[in-house]
C-alpha cells in the first residue's frame, strides 16, 4: 500500500462532514479515498454519494456506501479526487483515468473542490503532464488535424488490446504532448475547446479549492 496516497486519503475522509453530498472522483487516489470514506461510514458518518465513473461506483457500492441518482441531486457537498498535475494556483491537468468529462461536470456542480496529489505532481507551471481531451470519434483525425493546426501533438489513447480506447460516454481519447509550460492556461482551454470534435479538455481552471498535498515521506500538507 501506498503511504502517500494512504495519508491523503485518510486526511480528505476526515474532511467530509456528517449529513453531506460526497462526489467520488476517478483513478489510483480516488480509490484509496473511497476505502476511507467507507471506514468513517462503517462508524458514525452518515453521507450520500455519487460517482464519475463504473469505477468508482462499483468501488463504492461493494463497500456499503450509500449511493444516490445523479440526476436526482439538487446540490453536491464536495468532490474529492485526484490529479495529474497542479500549478501554484491550483489549475490542474487531469484525465489520466479517463474520466475527465464527468469529473468536469461533478467539480463544477460542487460547493467545495478538494485535490490530493503527491508532491511530484505539484509545479509551478502545468505542461510537464499529458493532456487529455474527450473527442467524438466522428470525424476524429480532422479534429487531430486542427489541433496540429494549433500547435497541438497528440496521440489516440489505446486500450490494452491496441483498439481505440473509448470513455465510458463513448468518446476517444487524445493525449496531447504540450509543446511548452503553460503560462496561461485558460488560454489553452478556450482554443481547444473551439474546436468542433472536442467534447471536453483535462483542463480544470478554478476547480480545486483545497490542495492536499504528500511529501516523499508521506507528511500531509493542505494549502487552501
Amino acid at each position: 500500500m501506498s503511504l502517500a496516497k494512504n495519508n491523503l486519503a485518510q486526511s480528505a475522509a476526515n474532511l467530509v462532514q456528517n449529513n453531506t453530498i460526497v462526489a467520488l472522483g476517478t483513478g489510483t487516489t480516488a480509490a484509496f479515498f473511497i476505502e476511507a470514506l467507507a471506514k468513517r461510514c462503517e462508524k458514525n458518518l452518515t453521507i450520500q454519494a455519487v460517482a464519475t465513473s463504473s469505477d468508482s461506483y462499483n468501488l463504492a457500492k461493494k463497500l456499503n456506501i450509500t449511493l444516490v441518482d445523479i440526476n436526482k441531486i439538487t446540490h453536491i457537498d464536495i468532490y474529492i479526487d485526484g490529479a495529474d498535475e497542479v500549478d501554484e494556483n491550483k489549475q490542474m491537468i487531469k484525465g489520466k483515468g479517463a474520466a475527465l468529462l464527468n469529473e468536469k461536470i461533478l467539480a463544477n456542480f460542487s460547493k467545495k473542490r478538494i485535490i490530493m496529489i503527491e508532491d511530484h505532481k505539484y509545479t509551478q507551471k502545468l505542461g510537464k503532464a499529458l493532456l487529455p481531451v474527450e473527442i467524438t470519434p466522428f470525424a476524429y483525425e480532422i479534429t487531430k488535424k486542427e489541433l496540429e493546426k494549433l500547435g497541438y501533438s497528440s496521440t489516440i489513447r489505446k486500450d490494452n488490446n491496441s483498439n481505440f480506447f473509448k470513455t465510458e460516454n463513448q468518446n476517444y481519447i487524445f493525449d496531447i504532448k504540450l509543446p511548452h509550460l503553460l503560462d496561461e492556461p485558460k488560454k489553452h482551454q478556450d482554443n481547444i475547446l473551439a474546436i468542433p470534435g472536442v467534447v471536453e479538455t483535462g483542463l480544470f481552471i478554478d476547480l480545486c479549492d483545497s490542495l492536499i498535498i504528500a511529501s516523499k515521506d508521506a507528511e500531509i500538507e493542505i494549502i487552501s
